[in-house]
């Protein structure tokens, strides 16, 4: 037995908050959860931690990563970062106080995923995109990590060994998005010029070209000119060559991936499973098509990401009045690298207009902030949500959204699965303990494997 003394409970039903309570862990299993304190029960337990002046809560179930398998990553379906990067990232993932992770690079096949498993505590589960269209889009895009097995796979099949949802349908890769940004912008500018771009600079190329909305008919010479100049990067681009660089690495997987929306919203009615697409200016039109479809649950991923503050309330209105419609709010980046978003505001609007259905960290190029650190200036800083509602928002509610992704798992109450973190408070971004099934997987910063 092990006992989480006298600390700040909140359960994740979205609603309990235990100014000072008691939890009790059998097993894998929490046993109990008291309000009151009991020191007869010390001596039956194995570990009494003391969380007097700190937090105890569900662990996070984030619903939206990348780069956390041995497999190809995006819905372009490029080589991965690397073993290291994963096993790093996954440990960055932990330590975040992010207990349960589901992939959503969905060519990953099923051997790849309980492979990273094996060498991780982190309970990891995937999306799938198995299908042909959408294949076809990651490959026009890049596919250099597809092998015959990935191409082989079928959404299906899949499911029948464990996958959670379709998706992520879309992506910034084949819709013109952060990937284009950070990887193959920059990668086409090196290999034509010799000269290294920041993501920034590739932005500025990109958005210059062809709009937020990523249109060929957007370009304009002298549009392209002054952001060149801008930017810095006139000395060595021409607009012509921009512009051949932005189609080349942007345009031809966009009409493609869109037309993969509908084969994957077609499968999903089929199969009656969840349905995670990406949300964004490029794919505004087609994901309010299917939201019309009226699927069982539709997650909009990432919506308050890359539509501007205004816009990202309006689409979110918007698609709250569709049964089945889930809005995910992603936190990205912009309290610490801000390498894509460089301020929270659009997280906060989507707070501010109770628009948070689930909440995810999103990839942000491998610097997302955590869930918690989201949670933390949202509820706590400058209570645009109630404290209980928002860690349901990463917790229970993600759980019942996705079912097949945490069963048991998102609320500290008798009988749940005993994974549950311990923070400081009020920073709850500083993550002291993590246990999943009850047993502890980090510890002041460090991965216990």
């Amino acid at each position: 037995m092990k006992i989480f003394k006298d600390g700040m409970v909140v359960t994740g039903d979205g609603k309990t908050v235990h100014e000072k309570a008691t939890v009790v862990v059998i097993g894998d299993t929490v046993a109990d959860v008291l309000e009151r304190v009991d020191p007869s029960l010390d001596q039956y337990a194995e570990e009494v931690v003391d969380c007097s002046g700190k937090c105890v809560m569900p662990g996070m179930i984030n619903h939206h990563q990348h780069g956390v398998t041995f497999g190809p990553m995006f819905a372009s379906g490029c080589e991965n970062y690397g073993r290291d990067f994963i096993m790093n990232h996954l440990d960055r993932s932990l330590l975040q106080g992010h207990t349960t992770v589901l992939n959503v690079d969905g060519f990953v096949t099923m051997d790849e995923v309980q492979e990273t498993q094996r060498h991780h505590p982190i309970r990891i589960k995937t999306a799938t995109t198995h299908a042909p269209i959408n294949l076809r889009a990651g490959e026009l895009c890049d596919g250099k990590g597809l092998t015959q097995k990935h191409r082989e796979m079928s959404i299906e099949k899949m499911f029948s060994q464990g996958a959670v949802c379709i998706g992520e349908v879309g992506g910034g890769h084949t819709l013109g998005g952060g990937g284009q940004d950070y990887l193959y912008i920059p990668r086409a500018v090196k290999e034509a010029k010799g000269k290294e771009i920041d993501y920034l600079q590739a932005r500025a190329m990109k958005l210059s070209v062809l709009g937020r909305y990523i249109e060929e008919t957007y370009y304009d010479r002298d549009r392209v000119a002054a952001a060149l100049k801008e930017a810095k990067l006139d000395s060595f681009l021409t607009p012509e060559e921009t512009r051949d660089i932005v189609y080349k690495t942007t345009l031809s997987s966009v009409k493609v991936a869109l037309d993969g929306y509908r084969e994957a919203a077609d499968l999903a009615r089929k199969l009656n499973v969840p349905l995670m697409i990406h949300n964004a200016p490029t794919s505004k039109h087609i994901v309010h098509e299917i939201a019309r479809m009226n699927l069982p649950t539709l997650i909009a991923c990432h919506s308050n990401y890359l539509f501007t503050t205004e816009e990202c309330v309006e689409n979110g209105k918007f698609l709250k009045q569709f049964p089945g419609v889930v809005l995910d709010a992603a936190v990205h980046d912009p309290f610490g690298a801000k390498k894509l978003v460089a301020t929270p505001d659009n997280l906060f609007a989507f707070y501010e207009n109770d628009l948070v259905d689930i909440v995810s960290t999103d990839f942000a190029a491998g610097s997302s902030d955590s869930m918690l650190e989201g949670i933390q200036h949202a509820a706590l800083e400058k209570k645009l949500v109630g404290f209980a509602k928002a860690v349901a928002q990463g917790t229970s509610k993600v759980a019942e959204v996705l079912p097949l992704l945490a069963p048991n798992l998102g609320l500290l109450k008798k009988g749940f699965g005993a994974d549950l973190v311990v923070t400081a408070y009020p920073e709850i971004k500083s993550v002291e303990r993590v246990y999943i099934g009850g047993k502890l997987a980090a510890k002041d910063g460090k991965v216990i494997r």
